[in-house]
């Protein structure tokens, strides 16, 4: 084949590729926004629905429901915010168990959109990448694991961060483990208070009631995720003497 037809497809590709995706975004844009079920997300009643629903399907489901779950959770994010599937996966399952469900849905849901940005995104950014994005870019690959905790950590929109990492050099694997350690927090803080909402809300009767394990466990937890990047750095910089007086020595 020609080069220059062969780099012209290649190119047609590129461009086809980032259209599809452009499309898939105006599609989720229009239902968040313009439709009547990005109305009704909006509303307590309409995330109401949406858990009901979903409740639906996994009772159907039988013995299969919590991998069914998982698969409807990590489809689900891929366009729609995640804080409904996590209180799904919680009245659905109780607190532990749904809490454990929901961060496997999560990170599917996390994954698969980290894969469709790199499929969709990846190739048509690059000819963006140059410069000082370019060097940017080289250091996501080399940093990619911190950049992606750090981010979860400081709770970036979900969706956004799943699609702008494919289309960088992150490895999948820094971005996997930054995910997963970097919305453990938030995940199981929301899914423990979720599951004690019931509880809560039955025998509150002032601020004091709100001192009990199952609020200040998950509130510790939460809050504590948001030293952890200091704490790596101090431990970080605790072990660089050591690694240069090591060098020195050989």
């Amino acid at each position: 084949m020609n080069p220059r037809r062969r780099e012209n497809g290649e190119k047609r590709l590129k461009l086809l590729k980032f259209l599809v995706f452009l499309v898939f975004v105006a599609a989720v844009i229009y239902v968040m926004v313009f439709s009547s079920i990005g109305e009704r997300l909006l509303t307590s009643e309409g995330r109401r629905e949406l858990i009901v629903m979903i409740d639906r399907i996994v009772e159907s489901a039988g013995w299969f429901g919590p991998a069914l779950f998982v698969l409807v959770f990590g489809a689900g994010v891929m366009g729609l915010p995640v804080t409904p599937f996590i209180a799904a996966g919680t009245l659905i399952f109780g607190k532990y168990a749904g809490a454990a469900l929901n961060v496997l849905g999560s990170i599917l849901g996390a994954s698969l959109s980290f894969i469709l940005g790199r499929y969709f995104l990846r190739d048509f950014a690059k000819g963006f990448l140059v410069g000082k994005l370019g060097e940017l870019d080289r250091k996501a690959e080399r940093y990619g694991f911190p950049i992606v905790f750090y981010l979860r950590i400081a709770q970036f929109p979900f969706m956004v961060l799943n699609y702008a990492a494919g289309a960088t050099r992150i490895r999948f694997g820094d971005y996997f483990w930054g995910t997963l350690f970097g919305t453990l927090p938030a995940i199981l803080f929301f899914s423990l208070i979720f599951g004690s909402l019931k509880e809560i809300l039955v025998n509150f009767k002032g601020p004091l009631d709100l001192l009990q394990f199952n609020v200040l466990l998950p509130a510790a937890f939460l809050g504590l995720s948001f030293f952890l990047p200091s704490i790596l750095k101090r431990i970080r910089k605790e072990k660089s003497p050591d690694i240069a007086s090591i060098d020195q020595c050989k």
